[in-house]
């Protein structure tokens, strides 16, 4: 397979006459099947969508998991950047405001992704499913190119071992992740790249392809540097020239690589610092031998788990969709199975590239076993879901391994068939304990049929057309079946009411900018709860929510102590209907309802409404840039979750940024209790709203209730963090009509609507059967009076904004007194820098994550503006590095080259004849 192309160099093609080699025709006939080998996994892959009924073939979309939460409304709005020319630094849809140089080097950068710009808006998932199909087809085209390109071989064979990687079982189980894709099909590409590379001194494909493949998504990018390297050390042992040779060879791959990594500098630079801001796990490196899949870290665990992999090369299997625990996707179909099994037992390949083709495997095998080298394949880290995430450079190893088998079936004997029989009976019986049945059965057929025809070949009762024939009609019926199984195992979703609200809403967002249509500054709506976690990039407005993988993690934490909701590990902060506090510090000046409900009317206005969709106005917002006491820079945020009050958090803010003395918020104390009784169900109390609680039976099935009384008209918020809940009830007066359900998977402060003097105000929870753990419940009451005493402080002195752009921001301000100039826009350390009177100032961020800087009194200019951090040195080092690239190419081919014939004109006599004497040699040997 691959080591063959390295240890040996391919013959060129006979070179056809000039007349020949030009034209469209030429191109078609030469490229025939590299086409059809695009066109045939396409044609396929899109059936399988099209029998899922997924538009436009029906009313269903591919947008599940993330590419329902994150991938298609980063699209929808990365589409509309493109159209209408805004900055890609900086996007103040995300996030309240988010570094998009960051984002886009994790989720948007795929070449094809690009073409949205010329794509109608409304068909835009129809654009994103078509584009999956390609991304598929791709990769057995490219692999197409790969093996016509190695082994010069040229006819329909191409199709059948391209469209066998297209298919591969990580194809089909992470289609979804259409950030990876684009990578995972360039593959092909690099590892030609880099054969050629080895082998014949080019060095030009090796260099781009590997650039691209890092620009298109520099995570699956890592895998595919490491596989150059696996390539590289394969090279070594086979080839083996020398030290001098080696380390020649390895100081021009290392600097080709070098020269494709600087040229991608102004990218992933910026991307790099981008991730020191964002949640570090905890995973380390283990300390001891561990492994995943097994049941023991011993050599039986090794051995098990080793067993279970073999046993997922079985065709027709469930393919790993985000199963944590799941097998590695390594499938890629009974043909490349048996040939590559067949790889070994040919007696016409040599048994050192057996043996390093095999440990190839093993290796990549293993590393899906043992922790360790998991830890290191996954960039230092373990991942969060979707284990084993190079696991597709398995199955390419496989298919080429079975391409070069099957170019050698002419010397193969019966008897290597035989053994390759024996060995795949091995891996199909091992899985009788692992897989379904209909696989194993499936499998065992179809290998049956594959060992028939190869047996009956190898005797030559058959010619090898009908071999081709019977292996390419069981490749596409084997393609086909598991694309079906893909995209069925993998689910689709409707397209009604997505967007929620859909053109209720958009026309509601419509109205809304037309109020907006002549306001200069940077102003934000929400929604008063969550589709997706990007609502705001899928319906096109400046939000506060994200769930972003390059989320800042400041950002996260202030969320949490703020009240709002946040999820470190998870790489998410959410806003849902909150507080008039929250609302005035994040300046939020619209709120949308898509089902009419709210419970703040108190200084929530309602604007506009069509259809139940409603808008609303927060009458308490504050324009973007204003004047708060210095004091604010004591308040500290605490980052560990569940430690803290976020109404006291939100208390002390508000004080120190208002200088009023008094709390914004009231506690309110439970008064009685409704909890399952004592003796089955203890619930205890640790400190003010904290309590733990237990099942002596756990077999009962328990609930929570606290009951508290209203001091006073106003109203009620409520904050609940219970293990085994994530949504409660909280009931008025115990009046079933008078009942909120509030979702806290990830707990916030929740308005809870309005409250009269001594209504009975309770919280419930019904929890699983068992259920033991603790609770952090806190209601409290807005005073009101105290909130517009601190209003009217913090109102007096705000910037009018001169200038917006997507990464930039200007305005003048009267400051009455020396003070903070506060913003609600996330800080990003060596990004956004701030002048005040043309001079720049130190950001002193709010909480480590707001940008804030003290402001004498008087009058002054703002500016804020927004660099990604290592974008400049990043687009330095780039420019070298492209032309250092373009100087080398020019001195290769075209300097050198011409040297090369003014050399040959000068040696060759002008009055040779060498075909007449060519015709002599040839005679006298006759």
């Amino acid at each position: 397979m691959l080591m063959t192309a390295l240890q040996t160099k391919a013959k060129k093609l006979p070179e056809k006459p000039e007349a020949e080699q030009k034209g469209f025709k030429a191109f078609l006939k030469k490229n025939v099947y590299i086409i059809i080998a695009f066109f045939l996994p396409f044609v396929l892959m899109t059936i399988g969508f099209a029998i899922m009924e997924v538009s436009p073939f029906g009313d269903k979309q591919i947008l599940v998991t993330d590419l329902w939460h994150q991938y298609y409304p980063f699209l929808v709005d990365f589409q509309d950047k493109l159209k209408n020319g805004e900055s890609l630094f900086w996007s103040w849809t995300q996030g309240g405001g988010v570094n998009y140089f960051s984002l886009m080097s994790y989720y948007l950068a795929g070449p094809m992704n690009f073409l949205c710009v010329f794509i109608p808006s409304d068909w835009l998932r129809e654009f994103l499913m078509f584009s999956v199909s390609a991304k598929v087809a791709f990769g057995g085209c490219f692999t197409a190119l790969f093996l016509r390109s190695v082994y010069r071989k040229n006819d329909f064979s191409l199709v059948v071992f391209g469209t066998s990687f297209s298919f591969c079982a990580f194809f089909m189980g992470y289609y979804w992740n259409t950030i990876w894709l684009d990578t995972v099909c360039i593959t092909p590409l690099v590892a030609l790249g880099i054969v050629k590379f080895l082998t014949e001194g080019k060095f030009r494909l090796f260099t781009i392809s590997l650039a691209v493949s890092l620009l298109s998504n520099y995570y699956i990018g890592l895998f595919t540097c490491i596989f150059v390297l696996l390539i590289f050390i394969a090279y070594s042992i086979v080839k083996w020239d020398g030290f001098k040779s080696f380390f020649t060879k390895l100081v021009k791959t290392g600097l080709f690589s070098l020269l494709a990594i600087g040229m991608t500098a102004f990218f992933l630079l910026p991307a790099f610092f981008a991730l020191q801001n964002t949640h570090a796990t905890s995973s380390t490196f283990p300390s001891t031998y561990a492994i995943n899949i097994g049941s023991s870290n011993d050599l039986l665990g090794t051995l098990e788990a080793m067993k279970k992999i073999f046993s997922n090369l079985l065709t027709f299997i469930t393919p790993a969709t985000k199963e944590a625990d799941a097998l590695p996707n390594i499938a890629c179909g009974t043909v490349s199975l048996v040939l590559g099994i067949l790889f070994l037992t040919s007696k016409k390949i040599s048994l050192k590239e057996k043996i390093v083709d095999g440990c190839l495997v093993l290796f990549m095998m293993l590393s899906c076993v043992i922790r360790q080298l998991d830890y290191i394949w996954h960039g230092f880290h373990f991942t969060n879901m979707i284990p084993y995430r190079f696991s597709y450079l398995i199955s390419f190893v496989i298919v080429v391994m079975a391409y070069r088998a099957f170019m050698l079936i002419d010397f193969s004997t019966c008897w290597d068939v035989i053994l390759a029989a024996l060995f795949s009976a091995v891996i199909i019986l091992i899985s009788i304990d692992t897989q379904e049945t209909y696989a194993i059965v499936g499998t065992a057929v179809i290998a049956a049929l594959v060992c028939i025809v190869l047996f009956l070949y190898t005797k030559r009762i058959i010619p090898k057309q009908v071999l081709l024939i019977v292996l390419a009609v069981i490749v596409i019926g084997e393609s086909g079946a598991t694309a079906y199984i893909g995209v069925k195992t993998t689910t689709v979703t409707g397209t009604y009411d997505y967007p929620r609200g859909e053109e209720r809403t958009e026309a509601v967002i419509d109205y809304m900018d037309s109020l907006e249509e002549n306001t200069t500054e940077m102003w934000r709506a929400e929604m008063t709860n969550t589709q997706t976690l990007n609502d705001a990039s899928l319906n096109g407005y400046n939000g506060l929510s994200m769930f972003n993988s390059m989320a800042n993690e400041d950002m996260t934490i202030f969320f949490q102590n703020f009240g709002m909701m946040g999820w470190q590990s998870g790489n998410r902060y959410t806003y849902a209907e909150s507080s008039p506090v929250t609302n005035t510090f994040v300046n939020l000046k619209y709120l949308i309802s898509r089902d009419g409900s709210y419970k703040n009317t108190y200084d929530l206005t309602n604007t506009y409404q069509i259809g139940g969709v409603t808008l609303l106005k927060n009458e308490h917002y504050l324009p973007m840039g204003f004047m708060v006491n210095s004091d604010l820079l004591k308040w500290q945020v605490n980052k560990n979750e569940d430690q803290f009050n976020p109404f006291d958090q939100q208390n002390e803010f508000f004080k120190l940024a208002t200088g009023v003395s008094e709390n914004v918020y009231d506690k309110l104390e439970v008064v009685s209790q409704g909890h399952t009784d004592y003796s089955q169900f203890p619930v205890n109390k640790t400190s003010y709203g904290n309590y733990s609680y237990n099942c002596t039976d756990t077999t009962t099935t328990p609930h929570l209730k606290w009951n508290y009384t209203a001091p006073y008209t106003g109203y009620v918020y409520v904050y609940a963090d219970i293990d085994g809940k994530d949504d409660v009830t909280l009931m008025i007066n115990d009046d079933a009509a008078n009942t909120t359900n509030l979702g806290m998977s990830r707990p916030y402060i929740a308005c809870g609507g309005y409250v009269n003097e001594g209504d009975k105000i309770s919280v419930y929870a019904e929890l699983p059967q068992g259920q033991a753990g603790n609770a952090h419940v806190y209601v409290n009451m807005l005073n009101q009076n105290v909130f517009e005493q601190g209003y009217a402080n913090i109102s007096k002195d705000v910037m009018t904004t001169t200038e917006l752009t997507g990464s930039s921001m200007k305005g003048t301000i009267n400051a009455s007194k020396d003070g903070l100039f506060y913003t609600s826009i996330p800080n990003e350390e060596g990004g956004w820098k701030a002048y005040v009177d043309g001079k720049e100032v130190n950001i002193t961020p709010v909480g480590d994550a707001l940008i804030a800087f003290n402001l004498s009194q008087g009058e002054h200019n703002i500016e804020l503006v927004y660099y990604p951090k290592g974008f400049k040195p990043g687009a330095v080092a780039s420019a070298i590095c492209v032309l250092g690239f373009a100087a080398i190419c020019a001195y290769v081919y075209i300097i050198k080259k011409k040297k090369g014939e003014t050399v040959a004109k000068e040696v060759t006599p002008v009055t040779t004849a060498p075909p007449a004497k060519a015709k002599k040699a040839k005679s006298k040997k006759k």
